[in-house]
């Protein structure tokens, strides 16, 4: 498949995943639609990991980042959590071109953010009793969960430390100040899966 139509077929997804949060939000709240969109964008992993053009790469990250920003803007939402999901991906995909982190590395940090995060958002929503400043234990339990997993499955980092891994990357979406987990949990992410 042709990196342009590759390209085309990644940007169709994510502005089908919008149509659909936008339909969800008449079913839910908005924070659960968008935390539909920010696991279900965490999957533009995969088909920028096989762009040929490392130049290409860097189009949907930087797109989004303008994206984002608009969408902020228009809605007065706060731009740290909207920009600094995009361009945490930017960052990993420039260090995967410039070879610098494995593709293991790049997909376990952006599944991690993505899925871990987000289900650890709905997790404390829908269960969080015990606070932990301004998380709850169950959305970090969720994400040390799911986090594992992602690991797990994704990581090429020892079986016996994917807990570890775990347990720090939860710590530090625990105490990221609010939106800074978009930049936070990737990059630990990143350089655990690429040390480990």
């Amino acid at each position: 498949m042709s990196d342009l139509l590759l390209l085309l077929l990644t940007f169709i997804y994510v502005i089908a995943v919008l149509v659909i949060s936008s339909l969800l939000r008449r079913f839910m709240t908005a924070e659960g639609a968008r935390k539909f969109v920010h696991i279900a964008v965490a999957f533009t992993v995969f088909p920028v990991l096989f762009l040929d053009s490392p130049y290409l790469r860097l189009v949907g990250p930087v797109v989004f980042i303008a994206v984002n920003i608009l969408i902020g803007k228009m809605r007065g939402e706060r731009l740290a959590g909207l920009v600094l999901y995009p361009f945490s991906m930017l960052v990993l995909v420039i260090a995967y071109n410039s070879s610098l982190l494995s593709p293991a590395a790049v997909v376990t940090a952006m599944l991690t953010m993505g899925i871990g995060d987000g289900t650890a958002a709905i997790a404390g929503m829908r269960y969080g009793t015990v606070r932990i400043g301004k998380k709850t234990l169950q959305g970090s339990l969720c994400m040390l969960l799911m986090t594992m997993i992602v690991f797990l499955l994704f990581s090429d980092v020892p079986r016996y430390s994917c807990l570890l891994s775990a347990a720090v990357i939860s710590a530090v979406e625990c105490f990221s100040p609010s939106g800074f987990d978009n930049l936070t949990v990737p990059l630990v992410t990143a350089v655990l899966a690429e040390v480990l």
